[in-house]
């Protein structure tokens, strides 16, 4: 018996023939691989059909083999897998005491052991038949490398607020071509929202309102500000949240909103080459679009609102469309267009039922393509990608496409031992196709279900031909485009010297440049609505224009930075100082040009009518010094200082400058001798804390510098010539500067479980001081707003959380991740004297919604009855009236909570609000993401869960509202499926015992009758009808499947990953249908994307 230190088993017998015999096929395999050169690799070598070598394997001993597996302290280990290398499926876990069996192993296989947050160990087996295998902590858990400003920590050590995830594990196979929407529910804090069209960016937030005037978090790729959308996603590595100004200070003027670092992918030393090819192929479809009544709710509806028995659309008689539609469905009826057009002498009717909107939907296709190289040899270390991806939407068309190149290329080399050089480039083209105009806006939510598609015919509207009708899908069509160019070349240049260990010289410098070019031609269309009139667009047919629109965008960025580090026992000291330059400058020039004389080749030449030409510029620059002190003392006692002095062009000279330092501590507490007793399940537990300054400079540059716009008014004088304006300069002060973020954070790190476990949580208050706002409030008659000067307050309060768990079962893995985060911010300070509820106001929260307590509908009991049959609508003693209404049943009813016995909104001011009060708050509360997988050889199933737990939204009347609510107007508008359920009553017949009196008193809408009189005041914002936001959306499941090893090295790879994905496959809302909780509107739709794919690598 002998112990191999190693790999820590004891071996209880030894078959030295075994190991002859492996020794002589080893040297056989050798002797056949020599003697034929042109084969590169053993792995490319299949044994001849008999061979020994190739039966060796086949013939060998099979033994029963048992064992223990135990950890570090010899407690034993339940659930480890213990599996044999060499034969596919053959496995099995430890029970409840470490052991475990395994029948028919050869005697001269491996056994791999593997568990959760452990070093995976290959055993060979050598003939033994009896093992005790010890499997040690995985420490690179620990030392896990987070990326902070200017720099890395180990996750242990961090004391700020940080979160960090590899792009490959949130990115995945997911059908999606932008890095924005994969963080969507990935990191607690991070909110990712915005538009939903193709190559159309996400909008970032981190924790919450941070001012009045905004402010969004800084995006900085490999150390410098970028945009993240242009990147290809498969080039990044890793992306860092620093959510606190501990950990943003560093980074100053800029991060007040906090910091999200990019990290792109670059090989490590050694690191063997590799080429790889992953493409994915979908197609998409919109999750949803708004859904009408039927049409015959719509009748039924027009005629209890009772409107004109003359219909607008065709001057048609409401009883005779009733009478064709029964003919039409029938089939009995001749003479009907294909569309539903039906012509009865002057009089056109609309008998075809249709989806207006969901016509202009159609299905999209998305192609994604990656390849990529890299390698790396002890001096030099390189990476070469190239992406395409093309996204032509849900609409019909590819009106609505998006394409983007990247090409990137890093390399590094060690010129020697204390001299790296690194040359990162990174080219993107992006080119995104919209409409230039329109003859009718393509989500118009007014069209009513009867619209017919197609043409008119030349016959009802007197032309010489068919005319296109004004549908949103005739709308993509025949509609005109334009495209949006944007091209930017990146080149990022690093030189590191190494004059003495542990320290280190960083000198970065990066230029970048965005070319944006914009081009269109209107055209001149002609079409038909459904009143039969004939129409232009644009509506002027001598005012077709033709445009180019170009910018460029030149950034310059310069970092010098330091650092050193000192070990002395115990105390581990680590240093970093530097220096940042940055300077931006866009300009940009807009040109267009009327009555083009050749439509077919629009250009500046062939126009005839009016030029404008306009350009703009603006430019700012940023300087600053900064620095970070890191203390750790024998691992337990964590600290970190932070300090940068920054200055910014966007303020006046003499308030340009200001200091931003920050503190944070952390205490590793299971590290102390008192935490002995919880080794056996506990791996880390930190508490930290830290508080900072930093300075916002979220606003235009040039605001200190009044300013006059010139420009041409409309009035004509002789001579064709146009009048020459010059406007009023605003008032400006000189002496604003900084808005200043403080922020405190505490939380703990946890790790349990042999690290299946793991939790982070942090608390936060977060305040804005002086922030911008107009100094006073100037009467109308000064012509001018009052200036902007450091005058409000603002605090935001918050928490967030993120939980992970991970396990092995034999050979099956499961993953649950869950985060969770809630805010809210209150304004603490703001010149508003007079209390008006539409300015801010010291205690008001952001984003709260004033309105009118819902006390159901008016009804007959409400009114003396005998007056109301006189058709005079005079209200009992104690019922209240509302301001500026004749109310009558079905009218919707108020709370009178000031008791004047009028339902108003008082004087619009915190001390005479009337009867309104704060009734919800439309901010996102609870936002959470979940992250669910499973593995089982080979296969992994992963799904993605994102949502909001709680949130106020006040819709507009379309979507909750028959006739939008519109009153008089809303005959031309029309009914939706959720809007059929309205206070009806039994009887309008004075005379009737049932008048006015409810036929359905528990209704969910106000009365439409009398044309839809009061329904402006039924519609007021109000609890009634307040809509609740919250949702859950599954953002994505994914089925992979890797093929093993022994099929896919046969052919030389590596690795071949098969894959099919689903994107927003469900959404659990209460909205109506077609109002995405994400956007509250019809609007570009979000859409769901069914791929498949597959990821190669060499």
């Amino acid at each position: 018996m002998r112990e191999d230190d190693g790999s820590s088993i004891t071996y209880s017998t030894t078959f030295v023939f075994m190991k002859k015999v492996n020794v002589i096929a080893a040297a056989v395999a050798a002797l056949t691989i020599a003697a034929l050169p042109h084969v590169k690799s053993a792995a490319a070598i299949a044994p001849a059909q008999g061979s020994n070598l190739g039966k060796q394997v086949t013939q060998s001993v099979t033994i029963t083999v048992s064992g223990q597996v135990v950890d570090q302290s010899g407690e034993p280990i339940i659930g480890a897998t213990v599996s044999v290398k060499e034969v596919k499926g053959k496995g099995t876990g430890t029970d409840l005491d470490g052991y475990f069996t395994l029948e028919g192993v050869p005697a001269d296989a491996t056994l791999v052991i593997s568990y959760v947050g452990m070093k995976t160990q290959e055993v060979p087996l050598n003939g033994q038949s009896s093992l005790k295998i010890v499997l040690h902590d995985n420490s690179e858990l620990l030392d896990e490398l987070v990326v902070v400003g200017f720099g890395s920590q180990k996750k242990v050590d961090l004391t700020g607020a940080v979160s960090q995830v590899e792009m490959s594990k949130v990115l995945g196979d997911r059908p999606i071509v932008s890095a924005s929407a994969a963080l969507q529910g990935a990191i607690p804090g991070l909110f990712v929202s915005g538009a939903s069209g193709p190559g159309q960016a996400k909008n970032f937030n981190i924790r919450g309102d941070l001012s009045i005037n905004g402010g969004n978090p800084l995006v900085l790729i490999d150390n410098v500000e970028g945009d993240i959308n242009a990147l290809n996603p498969n080039d990044i590595e890793s992306i860092s949240v620093l959510k606190d100004a501990s950990s943003a200070a560093i980074y100053g003027a800029r991060a007040a909103g906090g910091v999200i670092l990019v990290t792109t992918k670059r090989p490590k030393k050694g690191t063997r080459f590799e080429a790889s090819y992953n493409f994915s192929q979908g197609w998409e479809r919109s999750i949803s679009r708004p859904e009408q009544a039927s049409l015959d709710d719509y009748i039924a509806a027009y005629e209890e609102a009772g409107f004109s028995k003359q219909y607008w659309a065709g001057n048609g008689d409401i009883a005779k469309w009733k009478e064709y539609l029964a003919q039409y469905r029938a089939g009995t009826l001749e003479g009907v267009r294909d569309n539903g057009i039906y012509q009865d002498g002057d009089k056109v009717y609309y008998l075809k039922e249709g989806d207006v909107l969901g016509n202009a939907l159609g299905t999209g296709v998305l192609s994604n393509h990656n390849v990529s190289v890299s390698g790396a040899t002890d001096k030099l270390r390189f990476r070469l990608s190239g992406g395409y991806a093309h996204d032509d939407g849900p609409m019909v068309t590819d009106k609505d496409s998006f394409r983007r190149l990247t090409l990137s290329s890093f390399v590094a080399a060690d010129i020697n031992s204390w001299l790296t050089t690194e040359v990162n480039v990174h080219y993107t083209s992006k080119a995104r196709t919209s409409l230039a105009t329109s003859i009718r806006d393509p989500f118009a939510v007014r069209l009513i279900n009867w619209y017919p598609e197609g043409y008119m015919p030349k016959e009802i509207i007197g032309q010489d031909e068919d005319l296109i009708i004004d549908t949103p899908r005739n709308t993509y069509l025949v509609s005109p485009t334009q495209m949006n160019d944007v091209s930017i070349p990146r080149i990022q240049s690093k030189v590191i010297i190494k004059p003495l260990k542990n320290w280190d010289i960083n000198v970065e410098y990066t230029f970048s440049r965005t070319d944006f070019k914009t081009n269109g031609y209107s055209n001149v269309i002609k079409y038909a609505d459904v009143q039969m009139a004939v129409k232009t667009a644009p509506t002027n047919p001598t005012r077709d224009a033709y445009w180019i629109n170009t910018s460029i965008e030149k950034y310059h960025a310069l970092n010098v930075f330091s650092n050193y580090k000192l070990d002395l026992d115990n105390h581990h000291i680590g240093m970093m100082i530097g220096y940042n330059q940055e300077s931006n400058w866009w300009g940009g020039v807009n040109a267009r040009i009327e009555g083009q004389s050749l439509p077919a080749v629009p250009s500046f030449g062939g126009g005839t009518g009016t030029k404008t030409l306009s350009d703009n510029y603006s430019e700012y620059a940023i300087r600053g010094a900064f620095g970070r002190l890191t203390y750790n003392y024998a691992d337990r006692y964590l600290l970190t200082v932070n300090a940068r002095y920054d200055g910014s062009s966007k303020f006046p000279k003499a308030n340009r400058f200001g200091f931003f330092p920050s503190i944070s501590a952390g205490w590793r507490v299971a590290e102390e001798s008192f935490m002995e007793w919880s080794r056996s399940w506990l791996d880390n537990f930190k508490i930290r804390a830290s508080y900072g300054s930093i300075g916002n400079q979220n606003i235009a540059p040039y605001g200190f510098v009044p300013s006059m716009s010139i420009g041409e008014s409309n009035v004509w004088l002789d001579q064709n010539k146009k009048v020459t304006v010059i406007g009023a300069p605003g008032l400006v002060r000189n002496n604003y500067t900084w808005e200043k973020v403080n922020t405190f954070d505490v939380g703990f790190d946890l790790d349990a479980f042999k690290r299946r476990l793991n939790i982070a949580f942090s608390w936060y208050l977060r305040t804005t001081e002086g922030m911008l706002a107009p100094g006073a409030e100037i009467p109308a008659t000064v012509g001018a707003a009052a200036p902007l000067q450091n005058i409000a307050d603002m605090q935001t309060k918050g928490w967030e959380i993120g939980i992970n768990w991970q396990d092995y079962v034999g050979d099956f893995s499961y993953r649950v991740g869950v985060n969770l985060y809630d805010h809210m911010s209150e304004i603490t300070k703001y010149n508003n004297l007079s209390g008006n509820l539409n300015a801010y106001y010291v205690g008001r929260k952001m984003n709260e919604i004033w309105g009118y307590v819902s006390d159901g509908f008016y009804a007959i009991d409400d009114f003396d009855l005998d007056k109301a049959r006189q058709d005079v609508w005079r209200l009992k003693d104690g019922i209240a009236s509302i301001n500026g209404a004749t109310v009558k049943p079905g009218d919707a009813k108020f709370k009178d909570l000031d008791g004047n016995g009028i339902i108003n909104g008082g004087a619009n001011t915190l001390s005479d609000s009337g009867d309104m009060k704060i009734i919800g708050n439309s901010t996102n509360r609870f936002q959470y993401g979940v992250n669910l997988g499973a593995g089982w050889e080979g296969l992994d199933l992963s799904v993605m869960l994102q949502g909001v737990g709680k949130r106020d939204v006040w819709l507009p009347g379309v979507a909750l509202f028959p006739f939008a609510a519109a009153g008089s107007d809303g005959v031309f508008w029309p009914v939706y499926s959720n809007q059929t359920d309205y206070w009806r009553a039994k009887s309008y017949d004075p005379a009737s015992p049932d008048y006015m009196v409810a036929a359905n008193p528990n209704a969910k809408l106000f009365r439409i009758y009398g044309q839809m009189q009061n329904s402006g005041s039924s519609a007021r914002t109000s609890t009634g009808y307040l809509q609740s936001g919250a949702y859950m959306r599954v953002k994505n499941i994914t089925l992979s499947y890797s093929l093993p090893k022994e099929w896919i090295n046969k052919i030389q790879l590596s690795q071949m990953r098969l894959y099919v994905s689903v994107e927003n496959p469900a959404t659990v809302t209460s909205l109506p249908k077609g109002y995405d909780p994400e956007n509250l509107k019809w609007a570009y739709p979000f859409y769901r994307t069914w791929s498949f794919g597959a990821n190669i690598t060499l």
